[in-house]
């Protein structure tokens, strides 16, 4: 590929950076707002009801969730720019899905399912970036054009096993979007009655998934053993089992 076409490709990949960024700007701003303003204890200048108060809770874990998992989702979209149309289409999508996300507090039964959905789509996105540009996963396929099946199954793998040449950031990924998965189906039914525990709970995934993902930390991320993360993972899991299926519903 000569210069100018290698030019021409990054410039529209960085447009297309930039208006994913403006739009999730635009989203997160009339999400959370339009989604606040609507709320009576705002308008009235009082304290909220246990309603609105729960209500509120969830507001703020989904802000939480588009703040925290948006952190290491902008700087990869700068590291590994938007080649690929597909890719891109995925981004639209999630700005979309985080907007729904905040102006769906009303309706805290969608909250963890719409984060699973949101993660899964972290996967997809991952998975068409190592295809693309599996480089810069892998230093040792420098010059490979379009990564195979098997190439992006050695990622995973190398990540879960920890190999240092290979970046975690896929399978770290895969790891906490099994965690939200998993939540979902656990607290299905049962979320709406133990609202704040319910966002306990998205909150150790949130902030577990960030702390692993975010860019300042990512050297640490890679030290980190995956057993021990998926020791985590599985505590969280079994509490949350325990105190849904336990407890009563209502």
């Amino acid at each position: 590929m000569d210069a100018g076409s290698q030019e021409m490709r990054r410039a529209r990949a960085d447009a297309r950076a930039d208006l994913v960024r403006r739009m999730f700007a635009v989203a997160i701003s009339v999400g959370f707002a339009a989604t606040l303003a609507k709320m009576n204890w705002v308008q009235n200048g009082a304290l909220p009801g246990p309603a609105e108060l729960n209500q509120t809770i969830i507001l703020v874990t989904a802000l939480l969730a588009a703040v925290l998992g948006w952190e290491s989702h902008l700087a990869a979209m700068t590291e590994r720019p938007l080649f690929g149309f597909w890719r891109f289409l995925v981004n639209l999508v999630l700005v979309f899905i985080y907007m729904f996300l905040l102006m769906a507090s009303a309706h805290p039964e969608c909250v963890l399912w719409t984060l699973a959905v949101i993660f899964l789509l972290y996967v997809v996105w991952d998975v068409l970036t190592v295809r693309e540009q599996i480089a810069s996963y892998d230093p040792a396929l420098e010059g490979v054009a379009r990564a195979t099946t098997g190439q992006i199954w050695n990622v995973y793998a190398g990540g879960f096993a920890g190999r240092a040449q290979v970046s975690p950031g896929p399978a770290i990924t895969l790891a906490w979007t099994g965690y939200f998965v998993l939540l979902a189906v656990v607290a299905n039914e049962r979320a709406y009655a133990h609202i704040r525990t319910t966002c306990v709970f998205a909150l150790i995934g949130l902030v577990g998934f960030w702390i692993d993902a975010a860019p300042r930390d990512e050297q640490r991320a890679a030290a980190r053993s995956m057993v021990l993360r998926f020791l985590l993972i599985l505590v969280a899991l079994i509490a949350a089992a325990v105190y849904f299926r336990l407890r009563p519903s209502a």
